[in-house]
């Protein structure tokens, strides 16, 4: 093994000591279209985030189900960061548009517009109803993402909701994965 893969790989195992993870159930697909139907995330795991939202993920054989559901207030946007690694992490982006960042060069990239690749989700839809601008009401945010986004069984995620502004985990560093939430598949 060359050194700088069993350096990198000493550094992910010592990372990943000090959070308590979600483990993915297998189960279900889903429909990403932000309406949390009775019964279908009946099969996932569910981790309650204080009195803003609960989060639900599950498994099948190709994808991670993620899903954000609003308890008190609905948001309007989301940033969910994922990585593998400090060396893989990308940034998924839903608002009324869908587009992918990645870190390079010590910080994140502009989101590309409608670039996402392995992974969907609802967006969220807007109406003018007598020159009035509004927005569907939606239960949250749910994501259909390919598992091979990254290569590892475990992922790292910062959930960034957006109008209110929300952070999970709230004391989270961007710089750190040690201080992400710990996804396990």
């Amino acid at each position: 093994m060359p050194i700088r893969l069993l350096i990198l790989s000493l550094m992910v195992a010592t990372v990943a000591l000090g959070a308590d993870p979600i483990k993915v159930s297998y189960g279900r697909n889903i429909l990403p279209n932000g309406k949390f139907e009775e019964n279908e995330w009946s099969d996932a795991v569910k981790t309650p985030i204080d009195h803003q939202m609960n989060l639900f993920a599950k498994q099948d054989d190709k994808y991670l189900y993620f899903g954000i559901e609003f308890v008190d207030t609905m948001h309007t946007g989301i940033d969910l960061y994922l990585a593998e690694s400090s060396f893989s992490q990308k940034m998924l982006h839903v608002s009324s548009a869908i587009g992918e960042g990645e870190f390079r060069q010590g910080k994140w990239q502009e989101p590309s517009w409608g670039a996402n690749q392995l992974w969907t989700a609802n967006v969220v839809g807007m109406l003018i109803r007598e020159g009035e601008r509004g927005i569907l009401p939606l239960d949250g945010f749910e994501f259909q993402i390919d598992k091979s986004l990254f290569h590892s069984k475990r992922w790292y995620a910062i959930i960034h909701l957006k109008r209110p502004d929300f952070i999970h985990p709230a004391d989270a560093d961007f710089k750190k994965l040690d201080t992400w939430q710990i996804i396990e598949l």
